[in-house]
């Protein structure tokens, strides 16, 4: 890109607006593609520029060679254009070590500018990954937090149950009490099996355990003290 910019100024005769120098925006994944694309065509523009400059004594060399260079170039603005034309009608040596030294150093400022862009891009670079790493870093404290709040919560209903079942079992209700115990224990244990391989086997076992439990008691044949304390 730089380089297009160059020969267009020493083509067209350097007389284009300061504007030319306005940094471009900061590249990203698809400007670096579309740079190094660039950055192939104008050195093949400029080996074409060259060519045609160490074959000056071959007309049909030079114009093929500038035809060339030319297909990969921006078309010219009608001022530069003509302000180009003129400058080789006065064939004025000095005029064109002029226009050589204003595009070198128009080359010149513009790697200048290039240069500090690059600069920001990797400084932008730096400032974005330690972004990144500070919002993964919150994100997971987040979760932690929302994890030790559910953590809590069924602690407690785990610890509340369990009260229960405790309460249940000194009055006598055994059956009762052991379950709201066991519901207590199962409920206190799921967060910490919630995100590991044992949860779906844990549930099934306590599935099967209900299952057989309720059975048994409500198929079982009533005692006589079950009786009396009915």
């Amino acid at each position: 890109m730089r380089l297009i910019l160059v020969l267009a100024l020493c083509l067209a005769g350097c007389s284009g607006s300061p504007d030319i120098l306005t940094p471009p925006p900061a590249p990203t994944s698809t400007l670096d593609v579309v740079g190094a694309k660039e950055d192939k065509l104008e050195s093949r523009t400029a080996a074409a520029v060259q060519t045609a400059q160490n074959n000056a004594d071959k007309p049909e060399v030079v114009r093929s060679e500038t035809s060339v260079a030319l297909a990969g170039l921006p078309k010219p603005s009608a001022g530069d254009l003509a302000y180009a034309e003129a400058r080789a009608l006065r064939a004025d040596p000095k005029a064109y070590e002029a226009s050589i030294a204003s595009a070198a150093k128009a080359k010149a400022d513009i790697d200048k500018l290039w240069e500090g862009m690059e600069s920001e891009r990797k400084a932008n670079q730096v400032a974005m990954s330690k972004m990144t790493s500070e919002i993964d870093t919150l994100r997971k404290q987040v979760d932690e937090a929302k994890k030790e709040g559910q953590r809590n919560l069924y602690a407690m209903v785990a610890a509340g149950m369990m009260v229960l079942g405790g309460f249940a079992v000194a009055f006598g209700r055994v059956m009762i009490g052991a379950g709201l115990l066991l519901s207590g224990l199962t409920i206190g244990s799921v967060p910490f099996l919630l995100d590991t391989p044992w949860f779906l086997p844990a549930v099934g076992a306590i599935v099967i355990l209900s299952v057989i439990v309720g059975a048994w008691h409500f198929l079982r044949k009533p005692t006589q003290t079950d009786e009396t304390k009915v």
